[in-house]
């Protein structure tokens, strides 16, 4: 990993110690959206300073690359969105591979979720409280209202260098921790009034959205008890988002002047939620020991399918594929319709390397599920394992016309393309990998090499000459914002 900032690091991590200080020092106020702060920074300018954000933090920790969690959680946050205040809905979710409970929101857009936020929320509602709160953060620009305080308008720079530290940190365990707990406090951690508008505003969207009212003071219950067992210092999410006396009695009072009956709670949930109960566990065993106790003691159709899917893929990371087949098709077989479990037997296919069974299921479920996000992926890995990569780059080039800022998509298409021997297509796919991820000298470095290979050809050639002056620009606003 190429490190643009470690000389700066000490340096910024001092500043925005201090500016911190500053920030927590000042008296709350709350101007109306459409007055002066809205102009303070341009929507325009936050959606680019989120993208930039965004790349450093891609880079600087680990993401959580499971197609079908971050497919889940794409739609369960465009569907808030859609119910929300939110004007500017060009938003960009990353999964971060922490166990820790936390959720973000910056600029731009950008929503970052640990995936212990899925492993502790209890239920699908009190999952989207957390996302409703973040998003509303969004819709009311906090950030902008926070920027309009600042007389020196420097919080545009403060972001940026927290992203510098992020990555200068990447090679220091240490400086890991400080930088992650330096971005958690100072650029997403607002005011104590941001929190409680955030709040309100969130709990209308979730409640229009269709979900329980009591499920944010639900969740505000269980990052109590996690609080207390760990202390808070430990928890990443009341770090930036402190949970207050007021802000839990207020939920409580807002859920009981809603009245209604049958709230969305999708058993989609509660099987992504056994996805990361089994990504987070070290030992398959130990997962397996605690879903066949569920099974035992499920008491609904629901309960049985959520603790069956849980064996299979827990069977299945353990390397023993006969019974992850089994347990795959028994909950299959009680909700034949759900796209996840019809998924899942594809998956458990893959990792059995029944290839030609894996190809010919997802294929088929593509048909009736056309661009679907993990059926596509695990498609095309299956048309790789049994060497039709001509098949796959096509797949995968497709996938990445809807998903082209999902480094992912790009990592795997550099894979397939090297399979391939699409050279040229290679440096390119890892070019875009690399820009997504923050690494801008490493993407002109494959861009460089993609144009010495393109000849005589002249429209390659000017989109790859395109795609570096890109990489320059983002270089040269770094240098701007910090």
């Amino acid at each position: 990993m190429i490190n643009f900032f470690q000389p700066m690091k000490w340096t910024a991590l001092i500043f925005l110690i201090s500016y911190s200080v500053f920030i927590n020092s000042e008296e709350e106020t709350l101007p109306e959206l459409g007055n002066a702060s809205s102009s303070a920074i341009s929507i325009a300018s936050e959606f680019k300073l989120g993208r930039l954000y965004m790349a450093q933090i891609r880079r600087s920790v680990p993401g959580y690359d499971d197609p079908i969690t971050q497919d889940y959680v794409e739609h369960l946050i465009y569907r808030l969105a859609e119910y929300s205040q939110l004007k500017d809905r060009r938003l960009e979710v990353t999964l971060i591979d922490q166990k820790s409970v936390n959720a973000f929101a910056a600029p731009g857009g950008v929503i970052g979720i640990n995936g212990g936020l899925i492993y502790q929320a209890e239920t699908e509602g009190e999952f989207a409280s957390v996302l409703a709160h973040e998003i509303a953060h969004l819709s009311q620009r906090h950030f902008a209202r926070r920027l309009q305080r600042q007389k020196d308008r420097s919080l545009a720079n403060a972001l940026l260098i927290l992203a510098s530290v992020a990555v200068a940190a990447a090679t220091n365990p240490e400086a890991i921790l400080a930088g992650q707990q330096i971005i958690n406090q100072q650029s997403l951690a607002y005011s104590r009034g941001n929190e409680q508008e955030a709040d309100r505003v969130g709990f209308t969207t979730m409640v229009r959205a269709g979900f329980d009212p009591l499920s944010m003071a639900n969740m505000f219950e269980i990052l109590q008890s996690l609080s207390r067992l760990s202390g808070s210092d430990n928890l990443e999410f009341l770090r930036s988002h402190p949970l207050t006396k007021k802000r839990i009695s207020d939920s409580k009072i807002r859920a009981d002047e809603v009245s209604g009956i049958n709230y969305r709670n999708n058993l989609d949930y509660d099987l992504v939620k056994n996805r990361s109960k089994v990504h987070f566990t070290k030992q398959s065993r130990q997962a397996i020991a605690q879903f066949k106790q569920d099974l035992r003691r499920s008491k609904s159709k629901r309960q049985r399918i959520s603790s069956l899917y849980g064996l299979a893929l827990s069977y299945s990371k353990g390397g023993d594929d006969l019974n992850a087949l089994t347990f795959s098709r028994k909950a299959l077989a009680l909700d034949k319709e759900n796209l996840l479990l019809q998924t899942l037997l594809v998956e458990v296919h893959l990792n059995a390397g029944n290839n030609l069974e894996a190809e010919a299921l997802s294929k088929s479920l593509l048909e009736v599920n056309p661009a679907n996000y993990p059926l596509t992926v695990f498609y095309s890995k299956t048309l790789t394992n049994n060497q039709k990569f001509d098949k796959a780059e096509e797949v995968i080039r497709k996938l990445s016309l809807t998903r082209s800022t999902d480094p992912q998509v790009w990592y795997w298409l550099a894979e397939i393309q090297g399979l391939a021997k699409n050279i040229i297509g290679l440096h390119q796919s890892r070019a875009e990998y690399f820009f997504l991820t923050g690494s801008y000298d490493l993407s002109i470095k494959h861009l460089r090499w993609a144009l010495e290979l393109s000849g005589n050809n002249f429209q390659l050639s000017e989109s790859i000459y395109n795609r570096i002056e890109r990489a320059h620009r983002a270089i040269e606003d770094l240098k701007e914002f910090s």
